[in-house]
């Protein structure tokens, strides 16, 4: 083969490895993004069968243009829901600013909520929320706690407070949701019958409905000589042993809560308290402009921060501190130790479950 022939070829594959090249080039542009970030709120907690409208926001075109949005629900939607396409209108043909509607399934457990957003010429933004479907009552997102057929209980503005009797004094098995005060876990008025509310100290004097009371450190030392606390136990201390006595082994949706530990052992609830590790909050100001009676309000905090979940469990006394202004006494357990704790906290800021006693 000729110099000049052998020459023409190797150019001629140059010319072929540079379209190819090119072509490789165009197919993985990389395009620019959209402005801002995609965002849109859901609930954390929702009931069964909720209908729920999310909006998109947060998210812009460089250009000032309309962007489309189409989203998804897993495990229950097997294909996306476009709710608006670039020209500003959903699959009807009517205007949408991309909202999207759905309604959660009766099935106790959480969903993801994707939502997309995209514009010719960009790439494709998303974000992603959780939302669980709760339900309060007996065996429902909780189970395991133990309260059958022939537990006591007493109905109350048509409302069902099933009790542990306790050396004369009834002690109630579940935390009290009062709606009218306190705070639900993480504002989610779902969860008020689920976990109970998060009162301050002010609000749980009150709470409790007629005939009860809130606790005082006597009934909690009370309650922990019927655990097996010593007959010389004293008020405002640390009370060794009794935890597992108090804690049951419960599940929320399938979660089990009390994760086990060797220094408190097998958990026997052997006094009926049913106690769940809901955690506590630190409620900040109330929101005085609110009807505080409106059942249907999402919360009367708005900056409540909950902390503690599956590791706490906290509950007023009725007791003050002596000598510190503002401060009261709340009992607590925590997951790793085995004793009934005692604690001081601030009368209008610090939540804490109640548990409401009625002597016979």
């Amino acid at each position: 083969m000729g110099l000049k022939k052998l020459n023409s070829l190797i150019l001629f594959g140059a010319i072929v490895l540079c379209a190819v090249s090119c072509k490789d080039d165009d197919e993985s542009t990389t395009y620019p993004s959209l402005s801002g970030y995609l965002n849109f709120d859901v609930p954390t907690f929702v009931k069964p069968n909720t209908k729920i409208t999310m909006t998109p926001r947060g998210l812009n075109h460089p250009d000032g243009e309309e962007l489309g949005y189409y989203w998804k629900v897993t495990p229950t939607m097997t294909k996306s829901d476009t709710t608006r396409f670039e020209n500003g209108l959903d699959r009807y043909g009517n205007p949408s600013d991309g909202s999207f509607t759905h309604t959660f399934s009766d099935t106790l457990k959480t969903y993801t909520v994707y939502a997309y957003a995209f514009a010719d010429g960009y790439s494709t933004s998303s974000a992603s929320k959780y939302c669980t479907v709760v339900s309060g009552g007996l065996n429902e997102s909780i189970t395991g706690i133990g309260i059958f057929g022939d537990t006591p209980y007493e109905t109350i503005d048509g409302k069902r407070y099933y009790y542990t009797p306790i050396n004369g004094t009834d002690w109630m098995r579940f935390n009290l949701d009062t709606p009218s005060a306190g705070a639900p876990y993480v504002n989610c008025t779902a969860m008020s019958d689920v976990f109970g509310r998060y009162y301050s100290y002010e609000e749980a004097l009150t709470a409790c409905p007629e005939g009860w009371t809130l606790p005082t450190e006597e009934d909690w030392i009370a309650l922990a000589k019927a655990a097996g606390a010593p007959e010389d136990t004293e008020k405002y201390s640390n009370i060794p042993g009794i935890a597992a006595s108090l804690m049951v082994n419960a599940y929320f949706n399938d979660t089990r809560l009390w994760e086990y530990w060797p220094e408190v052992g097998d958990l026997t609830d052997a006094t009926g308290m049913s106690i769940l590790p809901v955690g506590f909050a630190m409620l900040g100001k109330k929101d005085l402009n609110a009807d505080q009676t409106d059942p249907n309000k999402e919360h009367t905090y708005p900056n409540a921060i909950f902390k503690g979940y599956k590791e706490y469990a906290a509950f007023w006394t009725a007791d003050k501190v002596d000598g510190e202004e503002g401060m009261a006494y709340y009992r607590y357990l925590i997951n790793k130790q085995p004793d009934l704790m005692i604690n001081k906290g601030d009368t209008k800021s610090f939540g804490a479950s109640v548990r409401c006693v009625r002597k016979k």
